[in-house]
């Protein structure tokens, strides 16, 4: 007998954790923090509804905090198995896992869900594997990761899970995230031909994304309305992927296009601030890999600085971050963390959101109940530091900049995979992956099925 848990992600866009059992073998994929509702704390302190002792091994589809900020908790809880995942992931899980540690040691309000000993554990544990091939862990489990186009490593996994019962194999696909086609530096996720059972997110499964020129425009607009007022623009950043992908498209403006849209050379009079030491170390990660990125970016960095270019100062060190404020203006402040959850953009907003002159984008998701999701909904006064801010500043925001696979990329992702019993749509908002769920029965005529939390399947 195999079977699936949801342990997390069912539901929910962030908390990703699965576990997979067969009655000799039992192992995860994912292991992320709860983010956004109030109960996200008292949920990422709870003990696992499963003994991590129990847990084999784990796989990491990708580096984003709310697939893989609950891992050195469980190496804390007893985990000990190997940890697998692409090797930009594993890369990224460290500066991120260890940027978390930071967060929660500055966070006075309650103690550390873990130390930076279990974070050295866990990446002791971590082992790196390439794309396209199959590693078997033995006679029971095989997988195989595949790009998911989401962010440098992300990955679609496929896994063979031995039935001792029927001495059958049972393919499972996890897509882990699926990236926003087409995406300024990566390659489009790969197909898969046949699964199973297909664990599919969310995110976006009840809506369409706006075109890659229309993003463009967007954030050359709020540059030249931040020049015209000498204002500042805040964009609070996701540390990987959304970063690099912006600084890639800055690189391109004000090098190549400052004259279209915008006054010749207008864009090289903004100063632009990444303050973010756990992006900057994100950026340097990136250009090590350039074989990961489409074809375009990968010629394009034989050449050019990609992620470089005049007036981009960043700012690792606290000393040079606290220097921004004193800067003139206008200028452009990118920090993270992108939920405004964490981080330097704290300070930013908390001194620049009372000016209606300024401007705040948004480039990704922002969850419920989140300082970001408050901002964007316009929620007068916001509380930073508790403290009282007014909410004052333009919002504005651009969902062409998700590194998440919209409603019609799910469903063409979906639909060339054969032999599905059944999908299960997590990583979404209720709404969101009921929608998907039910676009999935009425267009693919596949069993689609939103899971519960916590809840147990059977699969054959």
């Amino acid at each position: 007998m195999v079977s699936i848990q949801f342990c997390g992600g069912a539901g929910s866009v962030t908390g990703a954790n699965y576990v997979i059992d067969n009655g000799k073998i039992r192992f995860v994929v994912d292991c992320g923090l709860v983010q956004g509702s109030s109960e996200a704390d008292e949920i990422n302190y709870k003990p696992f509804v499963y003994d991590p002792k129990s847990i084999s091994f784990m796989i990491s589809t990708h580096t984003h905090i709310d697939h893989i900020g609950r891992i050195p908790k469980l190496v804390k809880d007893g985990f000990s198995g190997e940890i697998y995942s692409t090797y930009p992931t594993q890369e990224f899980a460290e500066i991120s896992l260890r940027d978390t540690v930071s967060i929660m040691e500055h966070d006075h309000s309650q103690l550390p869900l873990f130390a930076e000993e279990d974070v050295d554990k866990a990446v002791a544990q971590w082992r790196g594997k390439e794309y396209h091939e199959i590693y078997e862990i033995d006679e029971n489990i095989s997988f195989r990761f595949q790009d998911a186009g989401h962010i440098l490593g992300s990955a679609i996994t496929e896994i063979w899970v031995l039935d001792p019962e029927t001495g059958k194999r049972i393919k499972l696909v996890f897509s882990g995230d699926l990236g926003n086609v087409p995406s300024v530096l990566l390659r489009k996720y790969d197909y898969i031909e046949e699964a199973d059972y297909v664990i599919v997110e969310s995110c976006y499964g009840d809506r369409i994304h706006q075109k890659l020129a229309e993003r463009k425009e967007i954030l050359k607009q709020a540059i030249k309305d931040t020049i015209d007022r000498k204002s500042v623009l805040i964009m609070p950043t996701f540390s990987i992927e959304r970063t690099q992908d912006i600084l890639y498209e800055l690189n391109d403006i004000v090098e190549n296009h400052s004259g279209e849209g915008l006054p010749q050379g207008r864009v090289g009079r903004i100063d632009v601030y990444l303050d973010s030491p756990l992006a900057i170390k994100a950026t340097r990660i990136h250009a090590k890999y350039t074989q990961y990125y489409n074809q375009e970016a990968k010629q394009l960095a034989k050449t050019d600085e990609i992620f470089e270019f005049p007036f981009l100062t960043m700012t690792e060190h606290r000393e040079d971050s606290m220097k921004i404020n004193s800067q003139p203006q206008p200028k452009m402040i990118m920090a993270g963390s992108g939920m405004s959850t964490g981080g330097r953009v704290l300070y930013h907003e908390e001194r620049y959101l009372s000016d209606p002159n300024n401007i705040i984008l948004f480039v990704g998701y922002q969850a419920p109940r989140t300082l970001g999701r408050r901002i964007l909904e316009g929620e007068n006064p916001v509380y930073i530091h508790n403290h009282p801010v007014e909410n004052k500043i333009e919002v504005r925001k651009v969902d062409g900049y998700s590194a998440h696979a919209d409603k019609e990329m799910l469903l063409d992702w979906l639909s060339h995979i054969k032999q599905t019993k059944n999908i299960f749509v997590v990583q979404g908002e209720q709404e969101a992956s009921e929608s998907l769920a039910n676009a999935i029965k009425d267009t693919l005529h596949i069993t689609a099925k939103v899971p519960e939390e916590n809840q147990v399947i059977i699969l054959s």
